[in-house]
């Protein structure tokens, strides 16, 4: 991690870090207040109908209807029996209602105190009516005597009153102002909360452009670096087309032993060559994520032939053994991609040939199973030099080989062991190797292929030889001397007539005035390329076989000609048992055509 992202990365902790703790800090502050409301609220709501009860209670209990109406009613009638009872009675109540309002610890004794002494005042005036009554006074000498005035009690009540909606007003103002702290805290919250997600929605936006940018950029750069790397792929299979041809076709023509050999030699190093342009390609498509694998029918042994083939002149040269075993218990027709299972065993053999000097490799082929899925393995065993544990952790990386010196020794890449764990991986497979220094190395491959179900491939090509052409014409478009010359010495076998044309628009009018059986055809060429020059062909005649004869390998351009009309491809640098074998293809479907 670099350190400016490391930085990024931190700065977005902190200010995470501080928004939740605001936000928490704002959400705690709201509830509290909330909360505080809450309080007040039952509170205010309790008093408030204690005190109305009771403030109801004592007006009914002291006012006109109660004590101070039956009070009067005694000092103007005198009937201590009538009117004493219920203001004895009343007089108690109202003292158990001043105790009940005197209890309660919100409310202000003041005024409470007035209409307790107007009471009070009023018990005294009754011992003295009572008095007065029980010695024969007259009613107007018993109310100059107490002076009966309401006046003072009315007032009291009045204040008392008063001073209960004042309390009451104070409180409810009170939970007004906490329930308005904690509204605004509440809605700030909210507005911090969308000014945050707006910010980093924004953020979040720039980011995705930017993203969006980038990989826009990366594909570009992945298309360039495709369209350069299939370029470099042409320019180099043409010049080494013409060193391969020529080379093959002087290997039937020498006699003399040391130059037969010497023609083999270089005949290996251009495969060579060619096996690490492959490597290269096939490395930039896994990076793309564009390699696929088929799943078609083929014949194991028919792979294993060719790998046989292909390494059994080195081995002799190399004074070393080559052994390749197919289990008898091992069907020959699988469902797969035989290009890419050839490749796998390719790679290996050509591992442990290239760091095997005494000795041999072994190949064992066999049926097994994985998870309950059938499929192949695939041993090689060598006894070259060897790896420690050091380099078989640094086996499968690319660009990379068990250690500098191999590279100095042995040559490589260090691309064939990561295109091979690739491939594998790519088909569900796996790979174990077990290897000491000095001791060999074992390599251990699945691959969970599925046996076919057909009893034979409808491929009969066995050889590899010119296939006769007598009296038959073949045209060639080619723009290139020299791989004109190596194309016309290759397909003198055949006994042909052989046209050339030096581009498209030449090929198109030719094959109007020879009628061909078979065209070759160039696709990069001057004034008309081959694509097109098919196309014009095919206006003409639907029938005749058209193979692509190109630099151009990449499978999407293979694919590009088939789509345009091409029975075929054929890749340079060329090789002549391909190029035969292209030949007895499409001849063969052609007399099929025909037949049918």
């Amino acid at each position: 991690m670099t350190k400016a992202l490391q930085q990024t990365k931190n700065k977005l902790k902190v200010n995470a870090i501080i928004v939740i703790a605001l936000v928490t800090s704002l959400t705690v502050t709201s509830l509290f207040f909330y909360k505080n409301v809450d309080s007040q609220w039952h509170d205010y709501s309790k008093t408030a109908a204690n005190v109305y009860v009771l403030h109801d209670k004592l007006i009914q209990k002291l006012g006109y209807g109660g004590f101070i109406h039956h009070f009067k009613n005694l000092v103007l009638r005198k009937n201590t029996e009538l009117y004493l009872p219920p203001i004895e009675k009343e007089l108690i109540e109202i003292k158990e209602l001043l105790a009940k309002l005197g209890a309660i610890k919100e409310y202000d004794q003041t005024a409470l105190t007035d209409v307790k002494k107007t009471v009070l005042e009023y018990e005294d005036k009754l011992d003295i009516v009572l008095k007065l009554i029980a010695n024969g006074a007259a009613s107007e000498q018993i109310d100059t005597t107490v002076k009966v005035d309401d006046t003072d009690a009315l007032k009291a009540l009045a204040e008392f009153e008063q001073h209960v909606n004042l309390m009451l007003k104070d409180k409810s103002i009170a939970i007004d102002e906490n329930f308005q702290i904690a509204y605004i805290v509440h809605v700030l919250t909210i507005i911090l909360l969308t000014s945050i997600l707006l910010i980093y929605f924004r953020k979040l936006s720039n980011s995705y452009k930017q993203q969006i940018q980038l990989t826009e950029r990366a594909l570009e750069g992945a298309r360039i670096k495709s369209e350069f790397l299939a370029n470099m792929s042409h320019e180099i299979r043409t010049p080494l087309n013409g060193i391969m041809g020529l080379l093959q076709i002087l290997q039937p023509n020498i006699q003399k032993p040391k130059n037969i050999e010497v023609v083999s030699k270089a005949l290996f190093s251009c495969r060579s060559l060619l096996t690490i342009i492959n490597d290269i390609l096939d490395f930039s498509k896994m990076e793309a994520n564009e390699l696929s694998i088929e799943q078609v029918d083929f014949s194991m042994s028919k792979v294993v032939e060719s790998i046989n083939s292909d390494f059994l002149p080195l081995c002799n040269e190399k004074a070393i053994e080559l052994n390749i075993d197919i289990d008898d218990d091992v069907e020959d027709l699988w469902v797969g991609d035989p290009v890419r299972v050839r490749q796998i065993i390719l790679n290996l053999v050509s591992n442990a040939v290239k760091f095997t000097e005494q000795g041999g490799v072994q190949v064992k082929i066999n049926k097994s199973s994985h998870s309950q899925k059938q499929g192949v393995e695939i041993e090689v065993i060598d006894t070259g030099i060897g790896m420690n544990k050091e380099g078989l952790m640094h086996l499968f990386n690319r660009f990379q080989q068990a250690d500098n010196s191999i590279t100095r020794r042995f040559g490589g890449t260090g691309l064939g062991m990561s295109i091979t764990a690739n491939l594998i991986n790519r088909m569900n497979g796996s790979i174990d190797v077990d290897s000491a220094l000095g001791k060999g190395t074992h390599f251990t491959v699945y691959l969970p292929l599925k046996v076919s179900e057909k009893q034979h491939l409808n491929d009969s090509f066995t050889d590899v030889t010119a296939p006769d052409l007598s009296a038959k014409t073949i045209l060639i478009a080619e723009d290139n001397p020299l791989n004109t010359m190596i194309i016309k010495s290759m397909l003198a076998e055949t006994n042909a007539d052989l046209h050339f044309a030096k581009d498209g628009a030449e090929a198109v009018e030719l094959f109007k005035q020879l009628n061909p059986i078979l065209v070759l055809m160039d696709i990069q060429m001057p004034t008309m390329g081959g694509i097109e020059a098919c196309s014009h062909i095919r206006s003409i005649d639907k029938e005749v076989p058209v193979i692509a004869l190109t630099a151009n390998v990449m499978k999407e351009n293979i694919i590009e000609y088939m789509n345009c009309g091409f029975n075929g491809h054929v890749g340079k640098p060329i090789e002549k048992h391909l190029l035969f074998k292209a030949l007895h293809d499409v001849i063969a479907i052609s007399r099929d055509e025909l037949i049918d």
